[in-house]
């Protein structure tokens, strides 16, 4: 592999200049010229994000651990086999309700953006047979008389791609794809979003307990990227959704450490007179400023997620639209390749 990498660099810096130093020039800086086409394509190392993202939810799974553990201690005081039961029970909720959903989204189909040029045309391919996929599954979803009440393509946006695909138009998919994501697909992604934001903002206010409520904004924002992902029908790469889980993981610990903090003492002065008059105003206040944070955390955790799945599909289109022979960052190979003509042209000049 890394010797087809030297020859492809030899023979794009012999065909941009036929002078004698081309050679020996392409020859001399062979490694740099390897190293600096990565760096200027910014290849992203996917099998070390996928550790990455075992290893974020690797520390969740710890961090709910530790929150049980207390819990698990008491039942195993009322009794060893009930003690054993509710350690089975816990890492079958755990299973259902964090690792699920991760593995859900990571199994999802997905888009190549980051490419280089010589895999342009194959990437178009995959690109393409991913985006039939996405389109059957949508119009199978929306179509199917079992989810009638969950539908959210309108007929004339599944009408349409089932047209494309059923005439095998290409042009007209894409079309109608780009259609339904913007309109209908982007729609019903925010009313995901801040159905969770109330979830979120319910779960943690009425709860007073700092565990309850990290485990609650965990569960919430981990469900709502799941649903995300399976509205859309693609996840975003793996290192965007490094970047969500942490996100994610951020959240649960902010919504752990509110219950640490008085609220009403921070805001008091602005209540000061109708604390007198009403009973319990601290709890009020305490527990509706958790709640707004914990659906603020939430509506961005469900943005950030729609906006990768949006940027991703972009980028996509990009190698179809705008590129005939590389892809969005082609560009850096072309001047990469002229400074080294440029280079070859001055020093035949010189001599």
């Amino acid at each position: 592999m890394k010797n087809e990498k030297h020859k492809r660099a030899l023979r794009k810096a012999e065909e941009l200049s036929d002078t004698p130093n081309a050679k020996r020039y392409a020859s001399e800086a062979r490694e740099s010229f390897s190293d600096s086409m990565s760096n200027a394509f910014k290849q992203k190392n996917e099998r070390g994000f996928f550790a990455l993202i075992v290893a974020a939810v690797a520390v969740i799974v710890l961090l709910i651990a530790a929150a049980v553990a207390d819990l698990l201690v008491l039942c195993f005081e009322v009794n060893r086999i009930f003690g054993y039961t509710m350690v089975a029970v816990t890492a079958l909720l755990v299973g259902l309700f964090i690792v699920r959903p991760v593995v859900k989204v990571l199994g999802a189909r997905f888009f190549i953006t980051d490419v280089t040029s010589d895999k342009c045309s194959m990437a178009r391919r995959r690109n393409y047979r991913a985006l039939k996929e996405i389109a059957r599954a949508l119009v199978e979803y929306n179509e199917n008389p079992k989810n009638r009440k969950f539908r959210y393509l309108s007929e004339e946006k599944s009408e349409k791609i089932s047209d494309a695909l059923g005439q095998r138009d290409k042009a007209a998919l894409k079309e109608a794809m780009k259609e339904a994501y913007a309109t209908d697909v982007g729609g019903f992604a925010n009313s995901l979003i801040w159905k969770s934001a109330g979830r979120a903002f319910l779960t943690t206010s009425v709860s007073q307990n700092d565990k309850i409520d990290a485990l609650s904004v965990l569960l919430v924002n981990l469900s709502l990227v799941k649903q995300i992902v399976g509205a859309y029908g693609y996840r975003p790469s793996y290192a965007r959704l490094f970047r969500i889980y942490v996100a994610v993981l951020r959240n649960s610990l902010i919504a752990y450490g509110m219950q640490n903090v008085n609220w009403f003492n921070v805001f008091g002065k602005f209540f000061a007179g109708v604390a007198r008059k009403l009973p319990f105003v601290d709890t009020l206040v305490d527990s509706a400023v958790q709640g707004t944070v914990s659906a603020f955390l939430t509506v961005l955790i469900g943005y950030k997620t729609k906006k990768y799945l949006c940027s991703d599909y972009k980028k996509q289109e990009k190698l179809d639209a705008e590129f005939e022979g590389g892809v969005d960052v082609g560009d850096d190979e072309v001047k990469i390749a002229s400074a080294w003509a440029k280079r070859i042209r001055r020093e035949n000049e010189a001599s």
